[in-house]
């Protein structure tokens, strides 16, 4: 890695834009007309080294994005971006075993477990129009890019481990209070919380550097500024009750409110903020 960061870089002079960067054994440094470009985010690399105290409980799933560039010349190309967001956290609490509770009450130390699931996947696409300019290893560029995303919504679903029944109509049970919802009056408990799913669109415009530290070879990072419009379903909740006219356990699924919701966003929040990058050319 040393030799990369020490070789001295040779300059063939081509045109007045970009001259051709070559290592000191003639192998090219730079990309040119033709070539292709296929990238990593490199973020959720920085940002697992940052942060070693993440739960055993928790598996954080997918955050990536992924590049591609295809040079229309030396100075500009056209780009594609695809970002995954994928996560799945478990949460589980202990109370009491209302049936080892009733049957012997001795037994304090009878536990059930309940536990609550949290998922989401988020998809986002981005296609855009790049130019380029810069001496030796060091190039910057700049661009704007149409942007499409969609969203499934954060999804929780809750097991309880103290069944309901018609002796137990109100069993012991965690109060999780899922996210846009609070628990129900007894004797119902929330069973399920879809978010409603979102479905993305806007323009973007960038500008980053790019630095090769080898032939083909770069590390990168640049800023963006998008305006966006999201458009939000609603969110669905399921609650399981007793039904006494029925003798059995009922699910209702309601939704909060009547309508869908929309905004418009335009700044550098997270998701469309700053990147950094790895990328390989050929």
């Amino acid at each position: 890695m040393c030799a990369f960061f020490t070789t001295t870089a040779q300059e063939v002079a081509t045109d007045d834009f970009s001259p051709a960067v070559t290592n000191k054994r003639g192998v090219l440094l730079l990309p040119g007309y033709g070539d292709f470009a296929l990238g990593f985010d490199a973020m959720p690399f920085l940002n697992w080294f940052g942060n070693r105290n993440s739960d055993f409980d928790a598996f954080n799933g997918v955050n990536h994005s992924i590049y591609g560039k295809y040079f229309l010349g030396d100075d500009r190309a056209i780009r594609g971006r695809l970002t995954i967001n994928m996560s799945n956290t478990s949460r589980v609490a202990a109370v009491r075993n209302d049936f080892e509770f009733t049957n012997n009450p001795l037994n304090a130390l009878a536990t059930a477990l309940d536990a609550m699931n949290t998922s989401s996947f988020n998809i986002d696409l981005g296609a855009g129009y790049e130019l380029r300019r810069g001496k030796g290893r060091v190039q910057g560029f700049y661009g704007g890019e149409v942007i499409l995303g969609f969203g499934s919504g954060t999804k929780q679903t809750m097991e309880y481990g103290n069944p309901m029944t018609e002796v137990n109509q109100n069993p012991t049970h965690t109060i999780f209070v899922p996210t846009g919802s609070s628990d129900p009056p007894p004797p119902g408990r929330v069973t399920e919380v879809n978010n409603g799913s979102k479905i993305t669109a806007g323009l973007g415009g960038f500008v980053g550097v790019e630095y090769f530290f080898a032939p083909q070879i770069s590390i990168g990072g640049e800023f963006c500024l998008a305006l966006r419009y999201t458009f939000t379903g609603q969110t669905e909740r399921t609650i399981e009750s007793w039904n006494a006219a029925a003798n059995n356990v009922q699910t209702q699924t309601s939704r909060s409110g009547q309508w869908d919701a929309s905004d418009i966003a335009f700044g550098t929040a997270p998701n469309f903020g700053g990147r950094l990058f790895l990328m390989f050319h050929f």
